[in-house]
């Protein structure tokens, strides 16, 4: 007699059957959508209950008690309670215009700021020549050349207030006056110096180009040896004018003024 084998044979799944199963998965994904829709639905739908409940219990409310209610719970939760939240209106959204000569459209929801621009006008630049580099560079040399003519007009002017000193009685104005002609007299005196000083390094410059062009090694002058050349040339224009010894005479009085001041006095 044959013998049979009673071992369990694997189960064979068909593809319809597949498909039956991801037919039925995609179902239940449908069912759980619509049940969110349904659920949401349902929240929105309660809401309204809610506010139509709401207002209903606010309508036999007296005006004293609701005024009450809004003061207690702040006036936007009141109405956002009883209104809801308006989700459709965008904070951020920008107006445009149609036309740039046009106005500019402003939401009739958010009040207008006290001062705002309408028309865009374009802004005046304000630049000063001095400091713009569009002007140029300075030059000291030009600019006195250019100028050069407000000097007789500066001296014409020292004249004529130095005859309305003497004329003047009143003390507060001769003060004015006095201080005008001594700022003058300053700016003079400033100019004769910075005169002077140009004069005695363009002498120098010249003196040191005639030896490099013979074969010296350029020297450029320091600071300090700049101001010892304009004291000698300033003690050679002294002694042809013949006031060295005056100039001597001054310098040795601030000399000693300011060594009176360095002295440890009796106190």
């Amino acid at each position: 007699m044959a013998s049979f084998d009673n071992s369990e044979e694997p189960e064979v799944v068909s593809s319809s059957e597949e498909e039956m199963d991801a037919g039925s998965g995609s179902d239940e994904e449908v069912e759980e959508k619509g049940g969110v829709e349904k659920s949401g639905s349902a929240a929105s739908s309660t809401t309204r209950t809610d506010m139509s409940t709401m207002k209903k219990e606010l309508s036999t409310m007296s005006f004293e008690d609701i005024q009450r209610l809004r003061d207690k719970i702040g006036s936007k939760t009141y109405n956002q309670a009883l209104h809801g939240t308006n989700s459709k209106r965008d904070p951020n959204k920008v107006f445009k215009r149609v036309n740039k000569n046009r106005p500019v459209e402003m939401s009739s929801k958010i009040p207008p700021p006290w001062i705002r621009q309408v028309v865009p006008v374009k802004k005046k630049v304000h630049r000063d020549p001095r400091f713009d580099d569009l002007s140029g560079d300075f030059d000291e040399k030009i600019f006195e050349k250019s100028y050069s003519f407000l000097d007789p007009m500066k001296a014409r002017e020292k004249k004529y207030l130095e005859k309305q000193l003497r004329k003047e009685k009143d003390e507060g104005r001769r003060r004015k006056i006095q201080q005008l002609i001594r700022r003058m007299e300053q700016q003079e005196r400033t100019k004769q110096q910075e005169d002077f000083k140009e004069k005695a390094l363009q002498e120098w410059k010249a003196k040191e180009k005639d030896l490099v062009k013979q074969g010296k090694k350029p020297y450029f002058l320091k600071k300090s040896d700049q101001k010892k050349l304009v004291l000698a040339q300033k003690f050679k224009e002294l002694k042809k004018s013949g006031k060295v010894e005056k100039f001597l005479q001054k310098k040795r009085k601030k000399n000693a003024a300011r060594d009176r001041k360095q002295l440890p006095t009796d106190s």
